[in-house]
């Protein structure tokens, strides 16, 4: 019987602890949820208060729709640069500054500062030296380098992006990387080192994998890196050049604040959701698999 009452006693201990964030994440997640999946069946526009029942109609036309396909490809080719060129950049940076060098911690402290700025700054940083610096370079120095229109070139803004997000958050996973290294056991690397096995065996046959966890982590970081690069792209390039560089969490910016097309950007939303989830249930498969 004391058993009984004791356990309720802590049942209701532990609801009372956790029901202030329940309520808030109830009200600020779930319910904006429910919400946004029931506006993309409607033809809400965000002004008017009348809202028509249309169905999948949303969600027909968005599969039909170029621009929506062209953000959503725009997405993914940043993903796949960024999360390839991060990785291998702070891999690399770690594996330089992991040594017994001077200075490394003040190295360390320069290459992650930029980390620390948010998005809208790097932005707004970057679109001046790309866009007006570089303009005004070209004359005094003749370079070539200077003329090319690095953020108004339909084929080359992608990769300034790209480089722009990796020169902001390489840092980042530099110290990820950093701390695996960090954590690794000596023990495989000390008898690699009496057998005379290479620098570059070394990291191949040993370090990657034992690192294997750590790759895991800063491959998915990457994914939700480029994924929340809305800020950036609004200052860097707005989009432009045309709808060379919009991504899909721009694009429904754009359709819902812009455009008026709320129920539209809801069911767009929605989709982004199952990919976000798929892209997770992914990493989550991959890091059971591992371990």
């Amino acid at each position: 019987m004391k058993t009984k009452v004791k356990l309720k006693k802590e049942g209701f201990d532990f609801f009372r602890f956790i029901f202030p964030m329940l309520l808030l994440y109830i009200i600020f997640f779930i319910l904006p949820l429910l919400q946004t999946i029931g506006y993309s069946f409607t033809d809400y526009n965000g002004i008017n208060p009348t809202v028509e029942w249309t169905g999948f109609n949303n969600y027909l036309a968005v599969f039909k729709d170029k621009l929506f396909l062209n953000s959503l490809l725009f997405t993914a080719s940043s993903a796949l640069l960024f999360m390839i060129f991060a990785n291998t950049i702070g891999f690399v940076l770690a594996l330089a500054l992991n040594r017994k060098i001077k200075s490394k911690n003040i190295l360390r402290a320069i290459i992650f500062c930029p980390f620390i700025f948010n998005n809208v700054t790097v932005g707004f940083i970057w679109q001046f030296i790309l866009g007006r610096l570089m303009t005004d370079l070209y004359p005094l120095t003749g370079w070539e380098v200077f003329k090319i229109g690095w953020l108004s070139n339909e084929k080359l803004v992608l990769y300034s992006v790209v480089f722009v997000k990796l020169w902001q958050t390489m840092g980042y996973f530099m110290v990820i990387y950093l701390a695996g290294l960090q954590m690794l056991p000596q023990d495989p690397v000390e008898a690699a080192v009496i057998d005379g096995c290479s620098r570059l065996k070394m990291i191949t046959h040993i370090t990657l994998p034992l690192l294997k966890p750590t790759i895991f982590v800063c491959l998915f970081l990457a994914i939700t890196e480029t994924l929340n690069m809305y800020p950036l792209l609004m200052t860097l390039t707005n989009g432009g050049p045309g709808h060379a560089s919009e991504n899909i969490s721009l694009y429904i910016y754009v359709e819902a604040f812009k455009s008026h097309r709320m129920g539209y950007a809801a069911a767009m939303s929605v989709i982004l959701t199952i990919l976000i989830l798929m892209v997770a249930a992914l990493q989550m498969r991959l890091t059971k698999e591992e371990n």
